[in-house]
């Protein structure tokens, strides 16, 4: 069963002391949503080196999955892309800002999308269609944006602060038809029924439960399982999202994944976890490094990677 939307509370009980905290955020949030997109770079720049040094414990995150994935860096290397990734994540802030209290149509002549054809191509079809992405930064606004060209329904997961969830989902709903808790699976089918296209975010480390085991940069990962699933019970086809931030804007593309679902889970896990690492290759500094994505092992109760 979905877990319940915190758009269901009413606004009194969201009024209770304990949460003006959280409403003076959102309060400043919605201001700098305001911002020019130049300032909102270069103050995303600023508190992203804020962030790199108020944080060594995601730091430390970052350089145990570069050693992972990147052996052949030096640690001078691993330093400056960790550095580079929270300059990143500080942009990503300041985009989600905008994604929740802008229209996307004020950055549409940011955007460079060239895949419609693919997009149309698919949902010629009538089967919907089931979009896989990564964790990027920019994943909010990115989001915001293919809703200009796309009916797109996310799965998302419910935040626990329940003034932070209300809010996104109030706004996130301005944007999206429709959005799905990522536990409702009724609605998953229902919306690829009526041919609309259903996106997953794909690379997280989701436990033993839900995951098999698949090679992500060498290193065997638990990755989600269902999505092959899901595409072989709906016969739906699956595109990678492709998206992320460029010197002037945002680029993203859809690429039909070939060959995809197969019988096994495990190929399946394999073939997205492939996909990923294209995506991540273009803009290394873009991706969410400070994920433990490595945390659970193959082996039950061997130590996490990323334990000092």
């Amino acid at each position: 069963m979905a877990k319940k939307s915190t758009k269901d509370f009413t606004l009194k009980q969201l009024l209770a002391p304990k949460y003006w905290l959280t409403w003076l955020a959102m309060g400043i949030i919605y201001l700098l949503s305001f911002l020019p997109w130049n300032t909102q770079q270069f103050l995303g720049k600023y508190l992203g080196l804020l962030l790199y040094k108020a944080t060594p414990r995601r730091r430390h995150i970052c350089d145990v999955n570069f050693e992972i994935c990147y052996p052949e860096m030096s640690k001078e290397e691993r330093v400056e892309l960790t550095k580079q990734h929270f300059i990143s994540t500080g942009k990503g802030l300041f985009e989600t800002f905008t994604s929740w209290f802008q229209s996307p149509k004020k950055l549409a002549s940011r955007v460079e999308f060239n895949t419609k054809e693919v997009i149309d191509r698919t949902l010629e079809k009538g089967r919907g269609c089931i979009l896989i992405s990564g964790h990027f930064s920019p994943l909010d606004l990115c989001g915001s944006l293919v809703t200009l060209d796309l009916d797109v329904h996310p799965i998302y997961k419910r935040q626990n602060n329940a003034v932070f969830n209300w809010v996104m989902e109030k706004q996130r709903k301005k944007v999206y038809s429709k959005m799905i808790e990522r536990s409702d699976m009724r609605e998953v089918l229902k919306s690829l029924k009526n041919n609309k296209a259903v996106w997953y975010a794909v690379d997280q480390d989701y436990g033993r439960k839900n995951s098999v085991f698949a090679p992500f940069f060498g290193r065997q990962c638990a990755t989600i399982s269902h999505i092959g699933r899901i595409a072989k019970m709906t016969n739906a086809p699956v595109l990678l999202f492709d998206y992320g931030r460029t010197e002037n804007g945002y680029n993203y593309r859809f690429v039909e994944v070939e060959n995809y679902p197969t019988d096994n889970d495990v190929t399946n896990a394999t073939i997205i976890n492939q996909l990923m690492e294209e995506a991540i290759s273009t803009k290394k500094e873009q991706y969410l490094w400070s994920h433990r994505r490595f945390k659970t092992q193959p082996v039950k109760g061997d130590p996490s990677p990323y334990e000092r």
